[in-house]
């Protein structure tokens, strides 16, 4: 092989060394990241269906950011365990499913990810003072994540609803 033939092969491999290399390091892994988003996108849709609490609240960081009905809150941790376990104990739902596929990106950076999801959901909910009511609804909301040195983590999120 003659000298411009090594520097070609040098040159072709010092590209695919840095691609791999670029690749690794912002995250470019798209299709895993996207996939392990719908993982923890299904772990919300079954910690209602199945009242897990404690698989919810794994997935996410310690405070989180929530834009919901005209408002924004910071959610520590205890307060939204707190307001969440009252709630699936007095919430019964006979349907809470994707009405349509999630809708999954990640900045090309691969630091921060997002599933815009259409829900419905069919239910009741005992109030305080004993009433039942229908929380039948579909919820439209963007599930917002950071990717974290322990995986992707629910970092908020901004919802709406739509009686059905």
């Amino acid at each position: 092989m003659d000298y411009s033939a090594r520097m070609k092969f040098v040159k072709l491999g010092s590209s695919l060394l840095l691609f791999l290399f670029a690749s690794t390091v912002y995250g470019q892994d798209a299709t895993a990241d996207r996939a392990e988003l719908l993982n923890l996108h299904a772990t919300v849709i079954n910690a209602h269906v199945k009242k897990d609490l404690a698989s919810w609240m794994a997935i996410e960081i310690d405070t989180t950011i929530s834009v919901n009905n005209g408002s924004i809150s910071h959610l520590g941790r205890s307060e939204r365990q707190n307001a969440r376990e009252a709630y699936l104990n007095r919430t019964k739902f006979d349907s809470y499913r994707d009405l349509s596929a999630p809708i999954v990106k990640v900045s090309e950076d691969g630091s921060l990810g997002w599933v815009i999801a259409e829900v419905e959901v069919i239910g009741w909910t005992a109030n305080s003072d004993g009433s039942i009511e229908d929380i039948s609804n579909v919820f439209a909301w963007i599930e917002l994540y950071e990717k974290t040195p322990l995986g992707w983590k629910m970092s908020g999120n901004v919802s709406n609803s739509r009686p059905l």
